[in-house]
């Protein structure tokens, strides 16, 4: 995992990666098609309750995908700070 522009890019990754179509991941996830569009695209953002579920779809151990999922939201919200490189 890691060096993702966002975690929906990750979660694209890893459908695409298993065949998944979209309605499938939706489903297991709980939301509607366009919001995992959405998500997948970078304009919403998954809630933290999605994780666990999204970690059981793709078969991944839940507290690495926690780590991704607060690393993406770190770097969204401190990304720009000519400090957070630091």
């Amino acid at each position: 995992m890691g060096n993702f522009k966002s975690f929906g890019s990750l979660i694209n990754r890893l459908r695409l990666e298993r065949n998944l179509s979209q309605r499938v991941v939706a489903d297991k996830i709980g939301i509607d098609v366009s919001m995992l569009s959405k998500i997948e695209h970078g304009e919403r953002q998954v809630q933290p309750h999605m994780v666990i579920s999204i970690a059981d779809i793709f078969n991944i151990d839940v507290k690495k995908l926690e780590i991704e999922y607060l690393v993406s939201r770190i770097t969204e919200q401190y990304g720009s700070n000519p400090h957070f490189k630091e």
